[in-house]
């Protein structure tokens, strides 16, 4: 499998699980595990997929890197409910045109790096998150603005986090990645003009600390495609969804 496909297919409740495990990790903690991992793509072509994936999380003092990029605080006061991050990640998932038959004669489309700010607050038992991300790899040139409201709590003496929210993709990235040229246009691949994208989604996680050092991670997430994604041609589903469990030994 190409790198570009198996990126596509990363879940994202991956990225949530380890976001979780580095809040519960103290500075100098390295996280090392995996798991198994099927997921459903938005694309044409692609079938459900299933694989193994690797988990990898290192708490530094201010800063944090693993499956969601790597993380820098800027501001955080435990007297106050705000928190400010940077962060640089990989929003946008490239594919080759042998990744699908769908893409067949189409343009390599590249993953981006991505780099922005993330800030949390504190509301109650949970927090606000928002996150807005800049291409700075001239790939999409667009931009990524996410919102989450989540809320953690001891279930089953583990740790429970669901999580509700939405994503605003700016036109150059939909179009990017979602857009058809009138160049790369065929009897069953229309041209298509991609708009700017708004996508709800729900996800949950779970940490289960088997012991001081070892966690059983899990997470799960399905995301709703705004209707200038799933018009595209090289698009036949509404929704995507992922699912992941592993283990994850932190030392």
């Amino acid at each position: 499998m190409k790198l570009s496909k198996l990126k596509a297919l990363l879940p994202l409740s991956l990225s949530v699980v380890a976001v979780i495990a580095a809040q519960q990790a103290q500075a100098g903690e390295f996280t090392l595990g995996a798991g198994v991992y099927t997921s459903k793509s938005e694309y044409k072509g692609f079938k459900d997929e299933s694989g193994a994936m690797p988990l990898i999380e290192y708490q530094g003092e201010g800063w944090s890197v693993g499956a969601s990029g790597l993380t820098v605080d800027l501001y955080e006061n435990e007297q106050s409910p705000l928190s400010v991050s940077a962060v640089l990640s990989s929003e946008g998932n490239g594919f080759e045109d042998d990744d699908s038959d769908a893409f067949t004669g189409m343009k390599k489309r590249k993953s981006s790096i991505d780099l922005g700010l993330q800030m949390e607050y504190e509301v109650g038992p949970g927090a606000i998150e928002a996150s807005l991300l800049a291409d700075v790899s001239s790939a999409h040139k667009g931009y990524v603005f996410d919102m989450n409201y989540s809320q953690s709590m001891p279930v089953m003496g583990g740790f429970f986090q669901p999580s509700a929210g939405f994503e605003i993709l700016s036109e150059d990235f939909t179009d990017y990645y979602y857009g058809v040229k009138a160049s790369e246009a065929t009897a069953t691949r229309a041209a298509y003009k991609a708009d700017t994208a708004i996508n709800p989604y729900l996800a949950y996680s779970f940490v289960y600390p088997v012991n001081d050092k070892l966690k059983v991670v899990h997470g799960s997430s399905i995301k709703k495609l705004d209707s200038d994604i799933k018009d595209s041609s090289i698009v036949d589903r509404s929704t995507t969804w992922n699912t992941f469990i592993g283990l994850g030994y932190t030392f």
